[in-house]
This record gives structure tokens, sequence and C-alpha cells, in this order.
């Protein structure tokens, strides 16, 4: 009777422990204002927990954490892609979305019987000052965890990411999942506030890499299968993305040739930079460099279009810099000053992947800070100023700029 009863309590110790566990591959993104909004999204399936029946979705309870009565929110599921499988996939995406919350506020929610967590809206206005992370070049590496982990415990409000997530290239589901599992563990401030994820896409989300001639958008949407699946609440057409945070931050998020041409969105560009000529902090990202560091400075087409017409563009707004990344090492250009002034591009994604050497000549000439290291950037903005740091394993400092928003509106 006593084994019995011995083993009856460990049965229901284990089955408690099971049932309030978080998904552990839980992840917060934006597919609206930053401010208002906030998407939560895990997968079920092999390993990963139950599929929820229809009729049976996932019970998410949320309210404010200065207090206020608990609220429930519905969750909806959909088919998450397996490429290599015939036949319907075992995985699902399951996304909780919530709507009309307030600015710069806390908030903590459950999913089934799992331990509280916590996210923060973007606030209205830049106040008392803001911090992001960002890079990209990440792959399913303890130094990416490492990485991401350093990169959260600074208080981000955000995480960007500048393409060349998992490197699953549409079509790894497991390593797509294993990627999902490590932002999950790392992605934490140190009170345990989960930091949301904003994606770029870059080759390596891309069946092929880039562009085919003549397809569609639908067709290259799935050659990238997983990125779509999570992300496609906001890249909704084959245009880039403009993510703005009230009226004092937004950031472009470009393709360089992935999904769409690179060709086809350079009136966006102008048309999008000239719209935001009062943002005080306007930031472009993409994911190929255009100053290459690893390749020669010809090597790839989107690097000349890039630094030929897309550079020229944001060199005449006054845009505060621009991130790219593909080439596996810290550097970072003042650009030659062809539009009129010249701009800080930090690059070249090195968060999880092994740091290459540096080949390129032209960009060495133009290159203010250097080095074959893992890095992210932290970017604290202030009313006056963005400061730019660069950290690599340990948090050691790599490199430093700051930027005076006075010099954004004078030219420098």
């Amino acid at each position: 009777m006593r084994l019995f009863q011995a083993g009856g309590f460990w049965l229901v110790t284990l089955l408690a422990a099971r049932a309030e566990k978080a998904p552990e591959t839980l992840f917060l993104s934006w597919d609206g204002d930053p401010t208002t909004t906030m998407t939560a999204q895990w997968l079920r399936g092999p390993g990963l927990g139950e599929r929820p029946e229809k009729g049976r979705e996932e019970m998410v309870r949320w309210r404010g954490v200065e207090g206020g009565d608990w609220q429930a929110l519905t969750t909806q599921t959909a088919p998450f892609p397996d490429p290599k499988k015939s036949g319907p996939s075992p995985w699902v995406l399951v996304r909780a979305a919530w709507k009309g919350l307030e600015p710069g506020k806390e908030y903590v929610f459950q999913i089934g019987d799992s331990p509280e967590m916590k996210f923060r809206t973007a606030p209205a206005r830049l106040e008392s000052g803001l911090i992001f992370a960002e890079g990209g070049d990440v792959d399913v590496t303890k130094v990416a965890e490492k990485m991401i982990g350093l990169g959260c415990a600074q208080d981000p409000l955000f995480f960007s990411f500048g393409g060349d997530l998992a490197y699953s290239d549409g079509q790894d589901v497991a390593r797509e999942i294993a990627f999902w599992q490590m932002y999950h563990r790392a992605a934490k401030t140190r009170d345990g506030r989960l930091v949301p994820f904003v994606a770029g896409i870059g080759n390596h989300e891309v069946k092929g890499g880039y562009w085919q001639e003549g397809a569609t958008f639908g067709q290259m949407k799935e050659r990238a299968p997983f990125f779509y699946a999570l992300f496609g609440g906001l890249y909704r057409t084959e245009e880039p993305v403009a993510l703005d945070f009230g009226d004092y931050l937004s950031l472009l998020l470009m393709d360089t040739g992935h999904i769409t041409p690179m060709e086809r969105q350079t009136g966006w560009l102008e048309k999008n930079l000239q719209a935001r000529s009062r943002i005080p902090w306007l930031f472009v990202s993409w994911h190929v460099a255009c100053y290459p560091s690893a390749r020669k400075w010809n090597a790839q087409p989107m690097s000349g279009f890039a630094r030929e017409n897309w550079i020229p563009l944001i060199e005449k707004s006054h845009a505060a810099g621009v991130f790219n990344h593909h080439d596996h090492d810290l550097q970072r250009v003042e650009s030659e000053g062809k539009g009129g002034r010249r701009v800080m591009v930090f690059g070249n994604g090195a968060i999880g992947v092994e740091p290459r050497d540096a080949e390129c000549e032209e960009s060495r000439k133009l290159a203010k800070a250097a080095a074959k290291e893992n890095y992210i950037n932290l970017v604290t903005l202030t009313a006056d100023k963005a400061l730019v740091r660069s950290l690599g394993l340990g948090g050691r400092e790599l490199d430093r700029t700051e930027i005076r928003a006075a010099s954004l509106r004078q030219g420098r």
C-alpha cells in the first residue's frame, strides 16, 4: 500500500511538472503596432506536447503586471510545414495574439498551468531611453545561445535579426525546431521578461537562397515555408516591411533578393525614407553585406546593387545607420557619401556562426572597426543620441560609435 501511495505521489508530481512546463519553442514577435500588440507562438507535435484538437484549443490567461482581473485569450492553430515529409505534417503552430494593449506596459500570461511569463509593449514616446539588440547569421550553436543570452541580459525591448536564422534552408524542420528551443531558453532578461523577435530574411531561410527567375511571390513563399508560417503576418506582401515604434523609431527591413528582386524595392525604400523624415531614429536593415568583408567587392551582385542604389538614398535621408550581415565577422564601415553625407554601416553578421577572415581591400579602406569575432550590436537610444556598442563573447566591447541626432539633420 505504501509503495502504491509513493508511486502515486511521484506520478502526480510528474504529471504536474509536465502540465506546468511552458512550451519549449515559445517566442514573442509583432505582427502589428509594437506599442499596442504582441504575438506569442509555439509548436506542438512529436516531443513538443499534444496537438490541440479543434474546439479544445490551449487556454491563455493574461493580465497586467500591476494587477487587474485575469482575462482569457483564444489561440489559433495552423499546420506547420515539414517539407521533407510526404503527407500531412505532424507539427502545428499555435498563436496567441494580443491587441489593444497599453503602450509601455508589462503583462503576464500563462498557457494552461504553465508558470507565469512576462512581456512588455513598446512605449508610445521615447522618454527615458530605449535599448534594442541586433545581429544576424545565428545558427543553432552553443555560441549563438550565449550571444543571444548576452544581448537579452542587457534588457532590450526587442532583438532584431537580419537573416540566416536557423540555417534550415526552408527544408529542415528539425533544425528549425531546435532553433526556437534555443531562442526560448536564451531570450529572457535578467528579471525573466521575454524578448520579442524581429525577423529579417536571408538566403538560409529560402530553398535555393535567392529569387528564381520568373517566380511569383506565392511561389517564392513556398520556398521559405518556415519563415512565412512564422512571420507571414508581418511580411504580408512582397514589399519590404516598415516596423514603426511610436513617433521615435522605425526599422525598414529589406530583402537582398531572396524572395523579391532588389530592383523592385528601390522605389519603396525611397518613399518610406521620405515618409519618415520626422522620425528621430530611423535604421535600415538587410542581409547581404553591401560592403563585403569575407568576399570580394563584386563577388555578389546584391552587394553592388545595394551600394549603388540603396546606400545613396539612405545618405540623402536622415537615417541613423544601416545593419547588414552575411559575411560572418564584425565590420563597421562609413559609406562613401555619394548621396551627400556618410552613413555608418554596421555588419557583417556573426552571432553564432564561425567568424571568417576579412579579405575585401575596398571595404577595408572604408572600415572604422573590424574583428574576426562573434558579436551582437546593442543600440541605446535617447532623444539626442544613439550609442551602438558591439559586444563579443563574455560581453567584451569590440566597438562603439555615437550618433548625434543633430548631425542627422545637419549632415556631416
